[in-house]
């Protein structure tokens, strides 16, 4: 049974690196933002995130060719302006930032192995990966955690192969 997961596991891994890059970018772009707004909230209240204030950060998942842009106007997170270039990217691939998530993988240590990397303005990028890193995970649902975890070993051993 055990196999079968991990072939079906392997497939939908590589019929997602085929479609996803196909697909119109804003759907995700507004999913991904609405979920920073809600889980960000306290934060970005507190003013944690004013540093990405008309700044456009470019989250890129490498494995997936998914390329989310994000800028921040006020106390909210908002879809970047298409055509202007980014001032800090971000990427790795699905199940490293799935792991970061979770708190499974730090990501300073995926960025010293370079499955991690900071692009443009790194100080952006930077203080970015700090305070998201500095996230108390005990807001995020025990089930979702766990979903997150499990997701991302799938990720994990689908990318192996």
């Amino acid at each position: 049974m055990l196999a079968v997961n991990q072939t079906l596991s392997r497939m939908g891994y590589r019929l997602g690196c085929k479609v996803l890059p196909r697909l119109p970018r804003w759907p995700g772009e507004v999913a991904f933002i609405r979920l920073l707004n809600r889980q960000l909230n306290e934060e970005l209240e507190d003013g944690l995130f004013d540093f990405l204030d008309d700044q456009i950060l470019e989250v890129t998942v490498t494995d997936l060719g998914i390329q989310l842009r994000v800028s921040k106007r006020g106390e909210h997170f908002v879809r970047a302006t298409a055509g202007v270039p980014a001032d800090a990217t971000i990427a790795a691939n699905s199940a490293d930032f799935l792991a970061i998530a979770c708190g499974s993988e730090d990501p300073d240590t995926l960025f010293f192995q370079r499955r991690l990397s900071l692009g443009g303005q790194t100080e952006i990028g930077l203080t970015v990966k700090n305070r998201l890193d500095a996230l108390d995970r005990n807001r995020i649902p025990r089930w979702a955690q766990r979903g997150l975890e499990i997701i991302a070993a799938q990720l994990a051993a689908a990318t192996v192969s």
